[in-house]
């Protein structure tokens, strides 16, 4: 195997391949990447046995053939060298890497035969990567982390009512993203898991201004942006039925700055009592929220401006399982929806008039009981 191909280049799709890549296996060829020269086109592979990466980058070859090398140590190597050609000759199990003054040689590995990755084709899902980009943000951090709850630590994808959703709880809060599309009747009522690592690496891959397309195979779902293809396997469990907590029967709505709400939360939080679910205490009365908190060091109050209808209302909540929800949102201004002290909270997006999206977000948040406190 011979090639020459630019140092950017090649450092940019091995940062694509590094992603499959594990850092705590026992398995050698899951720390690997597999190069193979062919009609001058480089393809790099990897995998680490739930994410299968394939990327693949224009490059000059000379000969072609292929090699296996850990991925750590040519990551390190490409990175380091000057942004100009690089020439890579891997001959009988030795690499040699030359760039201008630069001259490595390191041995080669030898590779597994190679996964046999489905073929796919036919009926798929296309989203805009800028909006898949958003949606994955805006939902992977209200996964589980409880591997116990195996379904919970993935995010829900289902299709239905010409809606792709995107969902994730933990079981204090939900995070649901609905992207109006029109897909193809087979994709109709598609219902996976997919784990939260996936979708997270992928959305550090994707270039803002293309698109992917979203294949469903038996047991794992394909994405395809550009020249990259990434594998992943599904989360073969049943997910919560989640649709009737998201159900909006407030009587108590709130317009806020979302900004200086943050600021007050984040500010409340600082002397909330981490042995006490972090909580956070909230009153709406008069077109204001105060926001308390105490602990052994103190107590703090805040208070914010809002646009308030409906009646009075003292809640409590951890404080992160509320920002984290907050910080999601990007508009200028929020919309907090309650029903009582017991009920959960919904959040929204608030657009200015003429702003309405075809897409929407909710976000709900499950309030804390306070002892002694209706």
């Amino acid at each position: 195997m011979k090639i020459q191909i630019q140092q950017r280049d090649l450092l940019n799709h091995i940062s694509i391949a590094q992603k499959a890549v594990s850092t705590k296996t026992n398995i050698s060829f899951h720390e690997l990447i597999y190069f193979e020269a062919k009609d001058n086109k480089l393809n790099l592979y990897s995998t680490d046995g739930e994410i299968s990466i394939i990327t693949s980058v224009d490059c000059f070859v000379e000969e072609e053939g292929d090699m296996a090398i850990a991925a750590n140590v040519i990551n390190n190597i490409i990175r380091k060298l000057p942004n100009d050609e690089v020439k890579i000759d891997c001959t009988d199990g030795k690499i040699n890497i030359k760039c201008l003054k630069s001259n490595f040689n390191i041995i080669a590995f030898e590779y597994y035969e190679k996964e046999n990755l489905k073929e796919f084709s036919g009926d798929h899902l296309t989203i805009d990567n800028h909006i898949l980009k958003e949606t994955i943000s805006e939902t992977e951090f209200a996964c589980s982390n409880d591997e116990t709850k195996i379904a919970l630590t993935g995010i829900y994808l289902e299709c239905k009512n010409h809606y792709i959703s995107f969902v994730a709880l933990d079981g204090y809060r939900v995070a649901l993203k609905n992207i109006k599309s029109e897909y193809p009747q087979s994709m109709k009522d598609l219902e996976v898991i997919v784990p939260k690592r996936a979708m997270i690496e992928f959305s550090r891959i994707i270039d803002e201004n293309s698109y992917t397309e979203i294949y469903k195979l038996e047991n794992d779902l394909v994405f395809v942006t550009d020249d990259t293809i990434m594998y992943t396997r599904i989360i073969d469990k049943n997910y919560i039925d989640f649709k009737n907590f998201m159900v909006d029967n407030s009587k108590i709505q709130v317009i806020a700055d979302r900004v200086d709400l943050i600021h007050a939360l984040e500010r409340a939080s600082l002397l909330a009592d981490s042995q006490n679910a972090n909580l956070i205490k909230l009153e709406i009365a008069s077109g204001d929220i105060i926001i308390k908190s105490n602990s052994q060091l103190g107590d703090v109050m805040e208070m914010v401006k809002i646009e308030q209808k409906g009646e009075d209302l003292k809640i409590a909540f951890n404080a992160r399982y509320l920002l984290e929800g907050i910080k999601a949102i990007k508009t200028e201004k929020i919309i907090l929806a309650f029903q009582s002290t017991l009920n959960p909270c919904l959040l929204y997006p608030h657009y200015k008039e003429g702003e309405e999206q075809e897409n929407t977000y909710t976000y709900m948040a499950l309030p804390v009981r306070v002892a002694g406190e209706n």
